[in-house]
């Protein structure tokens, strides 16, 4: 088991931080630049929550969608590789005309890339879902 608090939790405490003490006293040409920082610990705070369960969901549908063999990634850096390759076949069929109007698979298709866009906001900025 592993200590508390969570790294999820040391990102979020120094992202607050940040925010409230940090930034206040940066000079206004470096304010920007915190603001990134904040931002992106933000961002890594939420993925660090949801762990690989996004990527996992996203190749399964991929598998689903290319005709591919499901892939049991072991470790992150398989995850992403099977991932990539994924998208690519994606792309390459989306190219080749299968998400044309009147294809079998224009639907499912469709529901995978909002599905993806809405998991990418959820991530990067899940303020603009909710309004």
């Amino acid at each position: 088991m592993r200590d508390q608090p969570t790294g999820a939790e040391l990102l979020a405490a120094a992202q607050k931080v940040m925010r409230e003490r940090i930034l206040a006293i940066l000079p206004a040409d470096r304010k920007h630049e915190a603001l990134m920082i904040a931002n992106a610990m933000s961002i890594a705070a939420r993925q660090l929550e949801q762990g690989e369960a996004p990527e996992r969901a996203e190749l399964q549908a991929l598998a689903g969608l290319c005709e591919l063999t499901p892939v049991e990634a072991g470790n992150p850096q398989a995850l992403h590789a099977a991932l990539v390759e994924a998208n690519r076949e994606l792309a390459s069929a989306i190219r080749a005309g299968a998400a044309a109007p009147g294809q079998t698979q224009r639907g499912a298709i469709l529901a995978h890339l909002r599905q993806v866009a809405r998991q990418r906001v959820l991530e990067s900025n899940p303020k603009y879902l909710k309004a």
